[in-house]
């Protein structure tokens, strides 16, 4: 798993995702914008678990998460993980 450098993980919070999000999480990985890592990280961390696809998403990047969906952040992975946040309260 790719983690970022000096910086402390923390623990993670499993999200249970859907193929679809899977596959546009996929997507995010690529392109420029400063967001590719955090993606590519919750992408790497995606397990199959009981039949549902769950992603291990740890506290920093759970952090950047939160703070861009509270504030509304506009965007293509904005607006995944409201979804994915949607479905996992």
């Amino acid at each position: 798993m790719v983690k970022p450098k000096g910086k402390v993980l923390g623990k993670g919070r499993e999200l249970v995702l859907t193929p679809d999000q899977r596959d546009k999480l996929r997507e995010y990985t690529k392109g420029q914008g400063g967001y590719q890592g955090l993606c590519d990280r919750v992408r790497q961390g995606i397990k199959t678990k009981n039949g549902k696809l769950v992603a291990l998403v740890y506290q920093e990047d759970m952090a950047r998460i939160l703070e861009a969906a509270a504030h509304g952040d506009e965007g293509g992975w904005q607006a995944l993980f409201r979804d994915i946040m949607a479905a996992n309260p």
